[in-house]
């Protein structure tokens, strides 16, 4: 089975927990652990490396993962108004 046609690597509902709830990840994607059963299916995991040693002007960058994720929950498979 394909990762596309498994439910359990899509993204979580707004109707089943709040958008604002939960454990933050890109696009509300399940986390997993190296010791999940479902690790080994995994073929691409996106990481996000907060670090502001490269600035001095303007900190800042180390909330630019969290953001992302923060905006990428509105992101969804399909468009519910014109499917």
């Amino acid at each position: 089975m394909t990762a596309s046609g498994d439910p359990f690597f899509q993204p979580v509902s707004g109707i089943d927990l709040p958008r604002f709830a939960g454990v933050p990840t890109f696009m509300r994607l399940p986390s997993l652990t190296p010791d999940a059963p479902r690790y080994g299916d995994v073929q691409m995991g996106l990481v996000g490396v907060p670090w502001d040693g490269g600035t001095t002007n303007r900190p800042g960058p180390r909330h630019g993962p969290r953001q992302l994720r923060d905006y990428s929950t509105m992101i969804r498979a399909m468009n519910p108004v014109t499917g």
